[in-house]
């Protein structure tokens, strides 16, 4: 049907790179993985962050390939992984459990 065709667009434009999210609290990618690593929520295989099975099940995340040039010439598949909305908030509520607040929230205290 068009209607769940178009449910897919929109679950698609919804996902949200890390880099995202991270720049949410003024920090880089990096650190928001690292951090994500370090409560043993996701791990890297084969140079794709990937999250641990009890949370891998919960819809946090969804991977998406894209195409990119390679140094070689040719194009070459990438595949990234991307956190949902619903993702976001786990991140979000992680994050304020150990008192790291998004920057808008930060100023707001101030």
């Amino acid at each position: 049907s068009v209607s769940r065709g178009l449910g897919d667009v929109y679950k698609r434009q919804d996902l949200l790179s890390v880099t995202v999210i991270a720049k949410d609290y003024g920090k880089s990618a990096k650190w928001l993985n690292n951090f994500l690593k370090e409560h043993q929520i996701q791990f890297k295989q084969g140079g794709i962050w990937l999250l641990y099975k009890e949370y891998a099940e919960k819809g946090y995340t969804s991977t998406k390939a894209h195409t990119v040039n390679g140094n070689d010439g040719k194009q070459h598949s990438k595949v990234n992984t991307y956190w949902t909305q619903k993702g976001r908030l786990f991140i979000y509520a992680l994050l304020k459990s150990e008192g790291i607040l998004p920057i808008m929230e930060q100023e707001q205290i101030a």
